[in-house]
């Protein structure tokens, strides 16, 4: 089933994209976005802005096609294992962390979320176009904000690297004038799959076309008579001092596995109260979440609870 792209006129000025991990949000489960918990956030507002999000129901193979990468999981599984300490817990962790990473040993996967992501956004930016003439305003006065989640913020680095510097999109911040007021990587992984694909460069597909594995890590942006244009205004990652997959474990950050690119706004959230207090809870706590394709209680790597932590945060970036 071909990528058919969400399309809303805008009720005010801001858009917002919903992001996912690619899993839990396929086949059309909406449910898996937190919609509640951004309305909530967004407050008086919410009636204001034009809520977008992407799911992947389009790749109807998913689940099958997991079962031809086996061996390039299980390397990827191992190396992640080595890395945390290679100790039973370590694996049970490397095991759910990595049935969240396992889509980047695909090269069809990621070029059809790239695709439709791309997709998505010329779409939004044609809504902006029209939403905003048929009320008498400058389109650019109206403002997009991208919201990821997990193995979406991989996605979404590699889309705003490419978009940035690839003229055939014309989504440049530069030659294009096409700039997102904010950008909030939620857990994101892009660190950690930079460290762990990284040592088993040689399984994952297309190694050198993948910004986030051939180049140091940067805010994706445009450079055009000398100067830089970056892709957005704000570029936020926002994680959990619990989150592996965010580079957290146990209060303690992961320098191996923490996204620290220069020029970000870093936020971790303290998550104390989650009552993960060993690195048994924390595999527990993950191989829940996984196995039951949505938060739990006490998920460390729960999408809305972060957003609800943050709401305060992501009103004020959205609104400024």
């Amino acid at each position: 089933m071909p990528f058919v792209p969400q399309s809303i006129r805008w009720p005010g000025t801001r858009a917002v994209l919903l992001v996912h991990g690619i899993g839990n949000a396929s086949v059309g489960q909406a449910g898996s976005f937190p919609i509640d918990a951004l309305k909530r956030a967004l407050g008086d507002e919410e009636p204001n802005v034009a809520i977008y999000s992407i799911n992947y129901d389009f790749i109807n193979d998913w689940v099958a096609t997991k079962i031809n990468f086996q061996a390039g999981i299980t390397a990827l599984k191992a190396a992640l294992a080595l890395k945390l300490g290679n100790a039973a817990a370590d694996a049970t962790i490397a095991e759910s962390v990595g049935d969240v990473l396992w889509p980047v040993l695909s090269a069809d996967l990621r070029l059809a979320v790239r695709d439709a992501l791309i997709a998505q956004l010329d779409q939004m930016q044609l809504d902006r176009a029209i939403s905003a003439l048929e009320a008498g305003d400058d389109p650019l006065d109206y403002q997009v904000s991208i919201v990821a989640h997990s193995l979406g913020c991989f996605h979404t680095y590699e889309v705003l690297t490419a978009i940035a510097k690839e003229p055939a999109h014309q989504l440049r911040p530069a030659s294009d004038l096409v700039t997102f007021d904010s950008v909030i990587l939620m857990a994101s992984p892009v660190q950690l799959i930079r460290t762990v694909a990284g040592a088993i460069n040689a399984l994952v597909p297309d190694v050198n076309t993948l910004a986030t594995l051939s180049k140091p890590l940067a805010i994706p942006s445009e450079t055009r008579s000398g100067k830089v244009v970056a892709c957005t205004k704000d570029f936020i990652s926002i994680t959990g001092t619990h989150d592996p997959v965010g580079g957290h474990l146990l209060g303690q950050k992961l320098t191996w596995a923490y996204m620290d690119i220069t020029g970000q706004v870093s936020i971790v959230v303290p998550q104390h109260l989650l009552n993960i207090n060993s690195r048994d809870s924390t595999a527990l706590a993950l191989a829940s979440a996984v196995a039951a394709g949505g938060a739990q209680l006490n998920d460390p790597h729960a999408w809305g609870g972060y957003i609800d932590s943050q709401a305060k945060q992501m009103r004020g970036v959205l609104f400024t």
